[in-house]
């Protein structure tokens, strides 16, 4: 094992409720009331321009446009989220042990720029990484693979070097796609859910050494 890789909502931040009040809030800004059935459905790990064009399937949007409006809802989530925003209990304690061990490390979301820089400025995080990357590094969102494919190639590693922790059934579709070891985050989805999709399930990092991970991965 000589990488790790994070995604970042529901993983390095525990940001889906607040993303849920964002998306709501957003709806009804324009007009169209968002049910939890139409939340799970159109909206759980989906990428920004696949809802905003849920949202607007009445009227064609330039791709601009559609950047524009997502962008909107994220201004909206960071407002709402700047005097709550904490770690996934452990993280940091995590983060700093595979600095300590020379372990390369990397953020892999889909979410902007703006909210990666948003997150690990707020939380004083971004020191423990090697690399990061977001919605712009990428051309095809989870569940395609790229994002982690290409984290692996920027750290200098292979799949079967690396190790990814996702809490989405999207992303973790698009970390078991890498070919890299996978642990599931139980923030979003129950332990439960997770399990027969992913090598090893936490509830947060508290859970998480490296000896725990190294024995997961059949590393002495």
């Amino acid at each position: 094992m000589n990488a790790v890789i994070f995604d970042m909502d529901g993983v390095i931040v525990d940001t889906n409720p607040t993303h849920h009040t964002a998306w709501h809030r957003y709806f009804e800004q324009h007009g169209k009331p968002l049910t939890d059935a139409d939340f799970l459905e159109h909206v759980s790990g989906k990428h920004n321009s696949q809802i905003v064009k849920h949202l607007f399937a009445d009227k064609p949007l330039t791709n601009d446009e559609i950047r524009q409006l997502g962008d909107e809802k994220e201004a909206l989530f960071r407002e709402l989220y700047k005097d709550v925003i904490t770690p996934v209990p452990g993280i940091p304690e995590f983060l700093k042990a595979l600095k300590e061990a020379g372990i390369k490390t990397a953020v892999g979301t889909s979410a902007p720029l703006e909210n990666l820089d948003f997150v690990l400025d707020a939380l004083d995080l971004r020191q423990y990484f090697d690399v990061l990357l977001h919605e712009r590094s990428i051309t095809h969102p989870k569940p395609n693979p790229e994002v982690y494919e290409k984290a692996m190639s920027m750290l200098g590693v292979t799949s079967d070097e690396s190790v990814i922790f996702e809490d989405s059934m999207t992303g973790i579709q698009a970390a078991k796609a890498s070919g890299a070891y996978v642990v599931g985050v139980a923030t979003t989805q129950s332990p439960d859910e997770l399990r027969p999709f992913v090598n090893d399930v936490i509830r947060d990092f508290t859970e998480m050494t490296l000896d725990r991970l190294r024995e997961g991965v059949g590393v002495a």
